[in-house]
């Protein structure tokens, strides 16, 4: 892969006349990303709205979403969402982002475009997680994905994750490690085996570990270890508040590797990867494409492994890495993920496939 040229942010916001410069976006708050990008939008003079996607992110309805009850009967989500979309049309904004989302529905997006409002996403997991979004795909202006298979089979646009700024901000190559490998994710499927397992492996007591563990109820957490070996022993690590993002990016660069463990069923580079690459670490995957959907010159920083056991045989005494040079910056930045959703968004404008 190559990597894209680089662009001035403020030129790459303005550099189509009719490009839409007031926009919604919609996606779960609880992930600092969707913030990010709204973020990264205002700094390039568009006036950005935010909008939870999710109508409460109490525990209750956490569950709730988790087993599939967002849109039974007695649920407030759809009546929450026809409101959204209400709100949205009164307040004239031309154009609407869903980034990452999972429980919009078909009858949300409708209701926008019916009233001439362009309805945009942009998804960071595949659709064997959270395949939602085929429902309303054929009414969208247009579509991304971080996944390049969905991209292929369903006729979306690739788009590689991102790193935020702050990851980048506090790498330093010459800085000694502290932690051999560093993970930091959501402790769910196929994640609870492998922390387990660096837990309590005989060969990994010599690692010196840095997790940042999370699961939204630890009581949840605990009923489920029950039947999964030795996974208790993960419980008392677990946190159910979010990390803040600089104590993230401060763990990475502190890193000589970071564990990346992807959901099963998806084949994008996860924020994971990007991230900790721009903080100065090597990258432990257990995504057997990462290397080849990587430019070359970052691509070697990346051991892809298919079991937690290789990593007995990883070297933790490896030379500093040298810093990214200022493409391949561009290339794991959030700068260069907007500039292509842009690219995007732009293009079904300019062609004319969208009625105004």
């Amino acid at each position: 892969m190559t990597i894209p040229a680089m662009r001035d942010a403020d030129d790459a916001g303005r550099r189509r006349h009719d490009a839409p410069m007031r926009m919604a976006v919609v996606g779960p708050t609880f992930f600092s990303y969707t913030q990010a990008i709204a973020e990264e939008f205002r700094r390039r003079r568009f006036e950005v709205a935010e909008f939870d996607e999710k109508h409460s992110n109490h525990n209750a309805a956490k569950i709730m979403y988790r087993v599939g009850l967002a849109f039974n009967p007695l649920s407030p989500q759809p009546r929450y969402l026809l409101q959204l979309a209400e709100q949205i049309i009164s307040e004239r904004y031309p154009d609407v982002l869903l980034v990452g989302v999972e429980v919009i529905s078909r009858a949300f997006v409708a209701k926008l475009t019916e009233a001439g409002v362009r309805v945009h996403l942009y998804m960071w997991d595949g659709r064997a997680n959270k395949g939602r979004f085929q429902q309303y795909l054929p009414l969208l202006s247009s579509a991304a994905t971080f996944d390049i298979r969905d991209a292929e089979e369903l006729g979306m646009t690739y788009i590689p994750l991102f790193a935020e700024p702050m990851f980048g901000d506090l790498a330093d190559p010459t800085a000694e490690k502290i932690y051999d490998i560093g993970f930091c994710g959501t402790v769910h499927s196929a994640r609870v085996g492998a922390v387990t397992r660096l837990l309590t492996a005989d060969w990994a007591r010599s690692l010196r570990l840095g997790l940042m563990l999370y699961y939204h109820s630890k009581l949840l957490f605990g009923v489920k270890a029950i039947w999964q070996r030795g996974a208790l022993t993960v419980l008392p690590r677990i946190s159910s508040r979010s990390f803040p993002k600089k104590v993230v990016a401060r763990l990475f660069a502190q890193s000589t590797y970071v564990l990346d463990i992807p959901h099963p069923g998806q084949t994008g580079l996860t924020a994971r990867t990007f991230e900790a690459l721009l903080a100065g670490a090597r990258l432990l995957t257990f995504s057997a494409a990462a290397a080849r959907m990587l430019p070359e010159s970052i691509a070697d920083r990346v051991i892809v492994i298919s079991n937690i056991e290789e990593l007995a045989a990883v070297n933790m005494a490896v030379a500093p890495l040298h810093a990214f040079d200022d493409g391949e910056r561009y290339f794991l930045s959030l700068e260069r993920f907007v500039d292509q959703l842009l690219e995007g968004i732009a293009a079904f404008v300019q062609t004319g496939q969208i009625v105004e």
